[in-house]
């Protein structure tokens, strides 16, 4: 969605969140618990089933993160410094572009344990409401550690690449 088409969007649906959240299908289908949710909205997330969860004002690059974590980073020039740090973690779920090109997918992505292309482009939600469109980009899920790799393999939303 292009930055007028968003604006006009946001202000036509009184949305005042840029946070572009996680469609709950996702979730669904991994069926798994996370520990802690790095990147959440202010309030979190109602269906991101995590236990604990850090915000923008908590900054979870600079948090310590325990358990397996679920990460809907930042998009944009920031990605690469939280893959790094969700490889370095070892547990958990990542939620990024399908971008094989970039970077931050050749030192870091290719570095977890597994890796899976989503299935169509997602429909992600803002402050709740769900996108009319879907994102200009497909999406990769990656996993760190046994029970995130396990979830990935299960979940059938795209093509499994196990590292």
């Amino acid at each position: 969605m292009n930055k007028f088409k968003q604006e006009t969007y946001r202000t036509q649906h009184n949305i005042q969140s840029y946070d572009w959240w996680t469609p709950p299908e996702i979730f669904k289908n991994l069926n798994i618990k996370f520990d802690l949710d790095v990147a959440a909205p202010i309030g979190g997330v109602e269906w991101i089933p995590a236990t604990k969860y850090f915000t923008k004002k908590d900054d979870g690059l600079k948090q310590d993160w325990v358990g397996t974590v679920w990460m809907n980073p930042p998009y944009g020039k920031f990605t690469a410094v939280w893959l790094e740090k969700f490889v370095k973690h070892g547990d958990g779920i990542a939620l990024v572009f399908a971008r094989t090109d970039t970077k931050w997918f050749q030192e870091h992505a290719v570095n977890a344990d597994a890796l899976l292309f989503l299935k169509g482009r997602l429909s992600f939600y803002n402050a709740g409401v769900k996108s009319k469109d879907t994102s200009g980009n497909g999406s990769l899920l990656i996993a760190c550690g046994e029970k995130s790799v396990k979830a990935l393999e299960q979940s059938r939303l795209g093509w499994f690449v196990k590292l």
